[in-house]
């Protein structure tokens, strides 16, 4: 589920030695092999789409701003798979430490 005041950021490892990160389209999507980490991961093609909206260093995107945009790119999606498959493609990104969540401020009551 897309929490509202939620916004996502590229983690700083994200960067870090990205010019030694292989990319491979494979059937299944993207496999992305960071050789500093040691790590081989494979996305899904909306979640490499997620990551690519916010691989622009300091861009902050709520889940709702992502859905936009691949409904901007696929008109024809039905949104409330898209909202769907946003948040499972938004944890995916934060548990491979890709991204990180930026949660705005409470608001307190004066």
């Amino acid at each position: 589920m897309l929490t509202a005041g939620t916004s996502y950021i590229a983690s700083e490892t994200l960067f870090e030695g990205l010019a030694e990160v292989l990319w491979k389209e494979v059937d299944e999507g993207w496999v992305r092999y960071d050789p500093s980490a040691g790590e081989t991961l494979l996305l899904a093609p909306l979640t490499r789409f997620v990551l690519d909206q916010l691989t622009v260093p300091g861009r902050r995107l709520t889940g709702q701003h992502l859905v936009r945009a691949i409904l901007h790119e696929e008109p024809d999606a039905a949104p409330e798979d898209c909202q769907r498959l946003v948040a499972i493609a938004l944890d995916a990104l934060v548990k491979a430490h890709l991204i990180r969540v930026e949660s705005s401020p409470a608001l307190e009551n004066p």
